[in-house]
């Protein structure tokens, strides 16, 4: 193909992965004709066994292989591309303008053989390119980065460590999360009180969906999140993590347009916090699973400068007329500053704090009920780019129309600028 950089087959364990489908209906079929698999023992004896397997083991092989010369990628000037399936077919093409990073993994089931996965991070999503040989992977990894001028993530001489997560502080945060243990206690109650009424066997089939749950809010939380540490690169952060299944993302400091704080019930006695951001193509990124409001707030000003910590201390609480639209009125505050905005939620199971740029505000709309318009508040919603929305919850009327008119002017004011959003968002 003209024009073509960098081209090749993934690593053949690659298709004994994509090719389990295939291989388990040959499974299921041998399963199933075990008698005849008995009469030919009986018929022919060892040397027909023999011969039966190796007309297996040859199927077997031909399945893989053929998976395998289907699997490939291509790189040229304009795209990547990458082609795989042996019955349904797939063809994945990125633009190599759009490629913002790319990152190396190294996964638990392929870490024996010294296989990689290569991540391509773009503004709709990531795509993993899974399993690459060592040289191959490094090749097209240099490739792209040369040819995009995507950011690398790898490490350099003196680069800082920005957080750090300890197994012991994971694991406790993960036992003190009241609303993953209240979820599974209420769903493990639901699903085998049926069997200590009835004490039928079957009725323990309705705990099911609960182990998969627990699984998936407990279980798969630690082996994941182990070792999790957040580092300041040339492309912005990359955050390295898991116990198992090594893995590693790098997000990009001006593509980050919000911030979340989330802090449940239980965690207000240690004063920790989980942070998200709100990314573009990444919605509700998860940044660091578990820190102190100190570390938690170092990194903030990491991305954002030092003036971030004047929006998020300074919280204007809700008027009391609110009480009249929600009980948890105490629990609704806003700040606006020149540069940031922050808006709070949350009284019992859980309390956020939701910080943004107001240079990367989208648009402004101010949303009033029936209930109230007749108590004069209104709420304000600062849209973002990333999924993720600043709110100012019943704010007085006049202070509703007050920040709308606000945010309208700023916006105004930084279009007419003609500066950057990853130079304004960084002020």
């Amino acid at each position: 193909m003209r024009g073509v950089i960098e081209s090749g087959h993934l690593h053949p364990i690659s298709a004994v992965r994509r090719a389990w489908l295939q291989l388990s209906v040959l499974g299921w079929f041998a399963w199933d004709n075990r008698s005849v698999v008995g009469k030919i023992a009986d018929e022919f004896g060892v040397w027909g066994l023999i011969w039966a397997a190796a007309v297996l083991t040859a199927v077997i092989t031909t399945i893989v292989f053929a998976s395998w010369r289907k699997t490939s990628f291509t790189l040229t000037a304009d795209h990547l591309e990458y082609r795989y399936g042996l019955i349904w077919q797939v063809q994945r093409r990125i633009q190599v303008s759009q490629i913002r990073t790319v990152d190396i993994e190294h996964p638990l089931f392929g870490r024996p053989l010294g296989v990689r996965a290569l991540t391509f991070s773009t503004a709709s999503g990531p795509t993993k390119l899974a399993y690459l040989g060592p040289r191959a992977a490094s090749r097209l990894h240099d490739a792209v980065i040369a040819q995009t001028g995507a950011r690398s993530a790898k490490k350099r001489d003196g680069e800082g460590i920005v957080s750090r997560v300890t197994a012991a502080d994971l694991a406790l945060s993960i036992l003190l999360d009241a609303e993953v243990v209240l979820g599974l206690v209420v769903g493990g109650v639901v699903s085998f009180v049926p069997f200590f009424f009835s004490g039928h066997a079957l009725t323990l089939s309705l705990a099911l969906p609960w182990i998969r749950s627990a699984w998936r809010s407990v279980g798969r939380r630690f082996p994941r999140h182990h070792g999790w540490v957040v580092r300041e690169v040339d492309a912005g952060y990359r955050t390295e993590f898991g116990l198992f299944n090594k893995g590693q993302y790098t997000w990009q400091r001006d593509r980050i347009s919000s911030i979340t704080l989330h802090q449940p019930l239980l965690w207000r006695s240690r004063n920790w916090v989980r942070v998200t951001g709100g990314i573009v193509g990444h919605e509700d990124l998860l940044l660091v699973p578990v820190a102190t409001r100190a570390q938690a707030e170092k990194m903030l000003v990491h991305i954002y400068g030092p003036d971030v910590l004047k929006v998020m201390h300074a919280p204007e609480h809700a008027s009391r007329r609110a009480r009249w639209c929600t009980p948890w009125w105490r629990s609704c505050a806003f700040s606006l500053t020149q540069h940031f905005a922050a808006g709070w939620r949350g009284l019992f199971l859980k309390q956020t704090i939701t910080v943004a740029p107001v240079s990367r505000v989208l648009g402004t709309h101010v949303t009033q009920g029936p209930w109230q318009r007749l108590h004069g508040v209104a709420h304000v919603v600062l849209a973002l780019p990333g999924g993720t929305d600043v709110k100012a919850v019943n704010r007085d009327a006049e202070a509703a129309a007050e920040i709308a008119a606000s945010m309208r002017r700023s916006c105004v004011q930084t279009s007419l600028a003609g500066e950057p959003i990853a130079r304004r968002a960084a002020r």
